[in-house]
């Protein structure tokens, strides 16, 4: 029985990610339809994005995800592209269809048992995507120091967020995509990642 409990359970250091769509207006909600068309279109973007940077869907939450990547570079990339297009998308469609992410990410130990992740790193990560405002991505101080010299956008301090269940205050910081995706952001992500061409 031990060891059939050691062998469904690991740890590892992850860079676990965690997505919220920010509440949609009342007039969507009353739109069960519309409501559920703009759902359905956040969960393909978000997964194609995933793909792309070798993230591992964990979970579908309510109206978000809980991702695991190997490291903190592509968990931010994906992120950054997300609201990135997320961004060129909602200047395109009326205010009743725009879609906002909050977004939060932690580089950290994590539990592997039976198909979840549990643990302090996982805890973090849904903290700070709770503190993000609509359109935002605010990550852990492990999380800045790995991608802090890659160019993938603007980095801000914030300071030591007081997070709920979290033992000691931790330092974030939020990370601003470099604009919508253009040309050159779009080649900065594939010069460090390989990301698959989209037409």
């Amino acid at each position: 029985m031990v060891a059939e409990a050691m062998q469904q359970e690991s740890m590892r250091v992850s860079a676990i990610m965690f997505t919220d769509m920010v509440e949609l207006s009342t007039q969507v909600r009353r739109d069960s339809a519309l409501d559920n068309e703009l759902r359905e279109e956040q969960r393909r973007l978000v997964r194609e994005l995933l793909s792309d940077h070798g993230g591992r869907e964990i979970k579908r939450l309510e109206d978000g995800f809980l991702v695991e990547f190997d490291g903190a570079l592509p968990a931010v990339a994906c992120a950054l592209e997300l609201q990135s297009a997320l961004c060129a998308r909602n200047e395109c469609v009326p205010d009743e269809r725009r879609v906002q992410l909050r977004i939060g990410i932690h580089l950290g130990s994590v539990v592997h048992q039976d198909g979840d992740v549990f643990g302090e790193g996982v805890n973090l990560a849904a903290r700070l995507e709770s503190l993000a405002p609509p359109g935002s991505l605010y990550v852990s101080e492990p999380v800045a120091r790995q991608v802090r010299d890659q160019g993938l956008g603007g980095m801000v301090r914030l300071g030591r967020g007081e997070l709920k269940n979290i033992r000691l205050p931790v330092p974030v910081y939020r990370i601003d995509p470099p604009g919508s995706r253009s040309r050159s952001w779009m080649a900065r992500l594939r010069e460090l990642l390989p990301i698959r061409a989209r037409g």
